[in-house]
């Protein structure tokens, strides 16, 4: 595994994070017979066009030897698949069925509850882990490991250009 800190990924992210705005940038600009006119983003759009920008830059910065990254640069590629949105009503149910299941657990054994529990974060792993959907556990341990030390780097790499700018 090619260590996230080293100076090489960071100067990859960089050089990646600063195309890729560059790209967005150009996107929001458009020219309208000879003259340049700027289309005003949201906020909202801002926002959702650095962080792809920052996960671009840093799946490319990462290159190959992980799924991670592929799965970032394909889902960039495609641009019809939508974010998903999460409800505060959907995060409400979790809570109350969690805290259901906990009052139900008298009858069970604890190893028991342990493998369920063990299935039930595995499957949200999966979930959050880019690629994550089609691999084994070992794997996909191995693959989360990968992705929290880089997205630890990359939020250095950004906390590192917000001071220099401000």
């Amino acid at each position: 595994m090619r260590g996230p800190n080293n100076r090489a990924f960071q100067q990859g992210f960089l050089k990646n994070l600063v195309l890729s705005l560059q790209s967005c940038s150009k996107l929001c600009v458009s020219s309208s017979s000879g003259s340049a006119s700027s289309v005003m983003m949201s906020l909202q759009e801002r926002k959702r066009a650095i962080k792809s920008s920052a996960d671009i830059a840093m799946a490319a910065a990462r290159g190959g030897g992980a799924r991670w990254p592929r799965a970032i640069l394909a889902a960039s590629s495609s641009a019809s698949s939508p974010g998903k949105k999460v409800h505060s009503s959907r995060c409400k149910r979790i809570v109350r069925r969690c805290f259901r299941a906990r009052r139900s657990r008298d009858g069970h054994s604890s190893s028991e509850i342990a493998r369920r529990l063990v299935r039930k974060r595995t499957k949200v792993l999966r979930k959050m882990i880019p690629g994550g959907e089609s691999l084994d556990e070992i794997s996909l341990l191995h693959e989360a490991m990968d992705y929290v030390a880089h997205l630890h780097a990359q939020v250095d790499v950004l906390r590192r250009i917000s001071n220099a700018v401000q």
